[in-house]
């Protein structure tokens, strides 16, 4: 038998074995959740009973006065590094392929991370062979594409505090008017799954955006969009949203966050 192959199928086969005391801790802890944290296992009490006292040990089980097991503060500290962690990844393993999208469209990219209710890139890349540069600055949320996308996941209440401090345009007579025509726009971002935005930044130059979630697809993660001059976007709209929301389908995909 082939020396490689062997060594290659013991390998696989310890890819997927499962440590089974590890993975009963794993499905405990799995019972915690914003509603239940009942504990509904085919396990025996002793069983269950030290793997909480393990856990507990460590900080990452606690109880309350009375008695009641819930999450501790060691995993609240491991949660607090998860998004550093999320960024880096999405760069990782996304930043070639945006490059690649910048450089078939001959666009700029960005990838933006939401951090308190704020947009911040997290990447960028610029076509290879490109003869001009879009200077990047920080987006303004009513008037850029990925700003747009993510006022339109914030909540109902969160949305209408930042709508009062949204300056009023000529054509807008009353806080109504205003609400009113941006609640149609972030309507049709989420029912479309991308965002738009011409000329609003700087004359001539215009960009798109798709919206980056999570696996589970309820909480936004940022943005990722293609800038550039206003006759290229317009020319090949569809085109660059369809690569555009592929890329943000891939992020999700793979990196399983």
């Amino acid at each position: 038998m082939d020396e490689s192959k062997n060594v290659t199928e013991k390998n696989t086969k310890v890819t997927e074995r499962q440590i089974q005391s590890v993975q009963r801790a794993i499905n405990i802890l799995n019972c915690f959740t914003m509603t239940n944290s009942a504990l509904k296992l085919n396990l025996n009490k002793g069983t269950v009973h030290g793997i909480l006292s393990t856990l507990y040990q460590n900080g990452y089980i606690s109880q309350n006065g009375n008695g009641q097991y819930m999450l501790g503060a060691a995993l609240f500290n491991k949660a607090c590094l998860a998004a550093g962690t999320r960024q880096s990844m999405c760069i990782d393993r996304g930043h070639d392929r945006l490059l690649a999208l910048s450089n078939q469209f001959q666009l700029n990219g960005t990838m933006f991370a939401m951090d308190e209710k704020q947009l911040r890139v997290i990447d960028t890349t610029e076509p290879t062979n490109c003869p001009f540069i879009v200077q990047r600055v920080s987006p303004s949320l009513y008037d850029s594409a990925s700003g747009k996308i993510l006022l339109a996941y914030l909540s109902e209440k969160e949305r209408a505090e930042y709508l009062e401090r949204m300056p009023m345009t000529p054509f807008q007579k009353s806080f109504e008017d205003k609400q009113k025509n941006f609640d149609v726009e972030l309507y049709r971002i989420r029912k479309n799954g991308y965002s738009e935005e011409y000329d609003a930044l700087f004359t001539g130059v215009s960009a798109l955006a798709v919206p980056i979630f999570n696996r589970y697809h309820n909480e936004l993660f940022g943005s990722v969009s293609l800038t550039g001059m206003s006759p290229m976007i317009k020319k090949r709209r569809q085109e660059i949203i369809a690569a555009l929301q592929a890329h943000a389908r891939y992020l999700q995909d793979c990196l399983r966050f």
